[in-house]
């Protein structure tokens, strides 16, 4: 091979090489603040401990997966940040191995639709307004201590997630019980129905791309979506 034909090769690549690390870097602050939201719960439910993960590190981990498998295989800059946002998805899934949904064989499918039959019993309001769950709730897996202690999502959290599931009530239109059940409710959320709830909410994608990277039918993500903000309209409004 002559020395030109050599430095076009060269040339070529390094110009594609330039091109999908661009795409990379525009994907980057899409992803970042799903990340840290997970982590940050992930911290307040003990499942990791504090200040142990960073936000950067995960997406960093991701982006060398990204670059290890698919540079060279895509060019789309919409299927860069969806494949982006499926590896950080997998790096969180690692560092959560230990909590329960992580250790089950069975499929995210599965997971989802056994997790939408417990958010099918609902929470109820009982006459002094206090937070409480059907008994059939007590024999699940998945739960945070009977509610003994609210933990608070930060304010821009709350926000996000009563405009993204278009629930009529604002922030500061939120008594403070209610602000109590609001969080309750959320953190009681079993993995896979959060998990799509903050890609909606926090990665900002759609039911289609948010079914792309958990494999999954569009429709059992529209589900789960409609039926979380179900539940919290009964429960808060």
């Amino acid at each position: 091979m002559n020395y030109k034909v050599r430095h076009m090769k060269n040339y070529k690549f390094n110009e594609a090489h330039d091109e999908f690390g661009k795409k990379v870097l525009k994907a980057i602050p899409r992803v970042f603040p799903y990340v840290k939201h997970r982590l940050y719960v992930a911290e307040n439910k003990s499942i990791i401990p504090r200040n142990m993960y960073k936000t950067n590190g995960v997406i960093d981990d991701a982006i060398v997966e990204l670059y290890t498998q698919f540079e060279g295989k895509l060019t789309d800059e919409i299927e860069i940040k969806l494949k982006l946002f499926m590896l950080a998805d997998q790096q969180m899934n690692l560092l959560l191995k230990k909590e329960d949904f992580h250790k089950t064989t069975l499929s995210t499918s599965q997971i989802l639709k056994n997790e939408l039959k417990l958010l099918e019993e609902k929470f109820e309001i009982d006459a002094g307004n206090d937070l409480i769950m059907y008994d059939e709730l007590d024999d699940i897996s998945y739960r945070q201590d009977d509610f003994k202690k609210t933990i608070f999502l930060y304010e821009d959290a709350e926000r996000n997630i009563l405009e993204h599931l278009e629930i009529p009530l604002s922030l500061d239109k939120l008594t403070k019980k209610k602000r109590e059940v609001f969080n309750q409710m959320y953190y009681w959320l079993p993995t896979e129905t959060s998990n799509v709830l903050d890609l909606f909410i926090f990665g900002k994608l759609s039911y289609k791309e948010i079914a792309f990277i958990k494999e999954i039918d569009i429709y059992e993500i529209k589900n789960s979506i409609q039926e979380v903000s179900i539940m919290l309209r009964k429960n808060i409004l």
